[in-house]
């Protein structure tokens, strides 16, 4: 460090130039030695110890988990409790629960000497630091070990970068798990920051994907086929679907040339969710109506934010013919004024320029024939892309078209269908503990929404989700030798991001008949949900239901049971909190930390045995928007 630059330091804080102001972190003990020797020489130079965030996981949660980073002069003028130099949440937890977690500073009164030298004074005040509070996590320690381990795992298989996965109990909307890659570790951001890790994760450069983003929460993607789910429920409620109602597939729609990936011949509801048929959806959808698809898709919360107790959540979004007009009509308004601009000025020149009246007069007759050819173009606009076609609502149907959601909101949603259409508020904060145990705040399982469904058409979603991991399902590839009876849905999800570019999905709940946990993932560019995320599904499954631990050579060599080794300690829903998780909490503590809640389950990772069934999740309609196929297990579907 030159002059120059501790100057600059101390300008930059001259509004509280009695606070001390910290130009150096982190100094080897040969400075220490150096600055000592020269004390004498050096007034106002302090040497101290400070509390500093460790996170001995490295990697692990740390989206979830966040980091810290010095404070800057905007939040100094915002909140008196803040010194210059001082530690704050920055992302993730440390973020969300802050003022719980930075604790008390402590001070002490010191008298110096005209050198600046201190002098003993036992009259002199001191107040000792107090330590932050800590969370106690929803985590399951793990189920986190499992995902992560099985991420990595397929994303370096399928040689991708980025991925998204969440675990979540049904019953209470607990998150057991969540991960998000590219990840990053922590403690590289703990200042001081080195250049390197802001290169590597702050500005990673063209081309490669953002680190410093929780996919799971900050990012949405169209579900592919993991939304046909939602269709199927709101054709039943329609009354206008029953499920015993046969559409025969011939491969194609023809209305928007939207293919499947066969000819499924006569298809039922459960064949239906089963293969993955874009025409029976699109059927069902046509029946429907988007009013009621539209419906459903807010009764599950798909297009809302979940409310989970982490910042930078974003909402899905989906489309219906109000939604559509009011975002595209001013667009295209805007074009036709910007059009009609340019004609008026076009010939506003022309007819400066023009010597005769015959000329002026052929110049007014060309304007007004523009006029009109615009007007009619402007029409034409009108009712493709401001009017809701019948196109819209067939391209929906299937999960591409309008719809993005986030891997939380699908994983939600996923739990709502399983849980018999209780929409639970996510959270990752069990409770808040003082530093010596005592439990200052509970967070309590919150019912959003009861989904206004019938029990019946609920229980036959479910039951074709069942039946997409047996045989002839998109999903019986990953869960033909598993145990537990598994509901899923796979996806392959057209991503927009160029031709044949494809987002691998994945939705699943288990036990099948007697849910208990619920998952969401998605590989971006993973192509086939089902071997892309299907196998972390599994591997996570294994380990929440104890599998893990039986498993040798790929095969399971003992019996297992249907219910999980580890004990259920979740508080059953109810429609009330005492304390809303998506708020701060009250202040209280700068040298807390965050903890994972660790249940009794075995940890493990294996699980990805057995032979993956081609997802089956490919098609195309006329007009690029991502059909969906929906052919049995290891059959290969036509590219695009």
């Amino acid at each position: 460090m030159d002059t120059n630059y501790i100057k600059q330091i101390l300008d930059e804080h001259k509004e509280r130039s009695y606070e001390p102001v910290v130009i150096k972190r982190d100094i080897p003990i040969e400075v220490v030695t150096c600055l000592e020797e020269r004390r004498q020489d050096l007034k106002g130079v302090i040497i101290d110890k400070e509390m500093v965030r460790f996170y001995p996981e490295n990697f692990m949660a740390s989206h979830v988990i966040g980091h810290i980073g010095e404070i800057s002069e905007d939040e100094l003028k915002n909140d008196e409790y803040y010194k210059q130099g001082d530690l704050i949440g920055r992302f993730g937890l440390e973020a969300q629960y802050e003022k719980s977690l930075r604790g008390k500073n402590g001070f002490r009164q010191v008298e110096v000497d005209v050198n600046g030298r201190p002098i003993s004074n036992e009259n002199l005040k001191r107040v000792e630091p107090e330590q932050g509070n800590k969370l106690v996590l929803t985590l399951d320690n793990d189920l986190q070990k499992t995902l992560e381990e099985s991420m990595d795992k397929s994303l370096e298989q399928l040689k991708k970068s980025a991925g998204a996965a969440v675990v979540i109990d049904v019953k209470t909307g607990a998150i057991l798990a969540m991960t998000s890659r590219p990840s990053f570790d922590p403690n590289k951001l703990v200042p001081p920051v080195s250049t390197k890790a802001v290169q590597e994760y702050i500005n990673p450069g063209e081309g490669k994907k953002s680190v410093m983003q929780n996919r799971v929460i900050s990012s949405k993607y169209p579900p592919g086929s993991t939304f046909k789910p939602v269709t199927g429920l709101a054709g039943l409620e329609s009354g206008k679907v029953k499920a015993s109602d046969v559409f025969n597939c011939k491969g194609v729609w023809s209305e928007t040339n939207t293919r499947c990936t066969k000819a499924h011949g006569r298809v039922d509801f459960l064949r239906g969710m089963a293969a993955s048929c874009n025409i029976y959806f699109i059927e069902a959808g046509r029946r429907a109506g988007i009013d009621i698809i539209y419906k459903y898709i807010q009764e599950l919360g798909l297009d809302q934010k979940t409310g989970v107790d982490l910042p930078g959540e974003v909402s899905g979004s989906s489309s219906n013919p109000e939604k559509k007009e009011a975002a595209q009509l001013p667009i295209l308004e805007k074009w036709y004024q910007d059009k009609q601009e340019e004609i008026e000025k076009k010939y506003d020149q022309l007819l400066k320029e023009a010597t005769s009246e015959q000329e002026k007069n052929d110049l007014i007759f060309r304007k007004k024939d523009e006029q009109r050819v615009l007007k009619n173009e402007y029409q034409i606009k009108y009712n493709y892309d401001v009017k809701w076609r019948p196109h819209d609502t067939y391209i929906l149907s299937f999960g591409q078209g309008a719809n993005e959601f986030t891997p939380m909101g699908l994983a939600n949603y996923t739990a709502a269908i399983a849980n018999g259409g209780k929409l639970m508020r996510p959270y990752l904060v069990q409770r808040i503990e003082s530093p010596d145990g005592k439990v200052i705040s509970e967070f309590k399982p919150h019912v959003i929404n009861q989904v206004d469904a019938s029990a019946e058409n609920l229980a036959m979603v479910r039951e074709g989700m069942k039946k997409v991991a047996e045989i002839g399902g998109t999903a019986y590839g990953v869960f033909n030798d598993f145990p537990i009876k598994v509901a899923a849905k796979t996806g392959t999800a057209e991503s927009g991001w160029g031709k044949d570019i494809y987002h691998g999905v994945f939705i699943a709940f288990a036990p099948a008949d007697n849910p208990e946990i619920a998952f969401a993932g998605i590989i971006e560019e993973g192509y086939h949900g089902s071997t892309s995320a299907g196998p972390i599904a599994k591997a996570v499954f294994e380990t929440y239901f104890g599998l893990d631990q039986e498993v040798g050579n790929g095969e399971v060599t003992e019996s297992t049971p249907v219910t999980p080794s580890r004990p259920s300690t979740t508080p059953q829903p109810t429609t009330t909190t005492p304390a809303d998780p998506t708020s701060p909490p009250p202040a209280n503590g700068n040298t807390g930390g965050t903890e994972n809640n660790r249940d009794t389950g075995d940890n493990g990772s294996d699980g990805n045995n057995g032979n993956n069934g081609d997802d089956g999740d490919s098609g195309n309609s006329g007009n690029s928007d991502q059909g969906d196929n929906g052919n049995p297990a290891n059959e290969v579907p036509p590219s695009d």
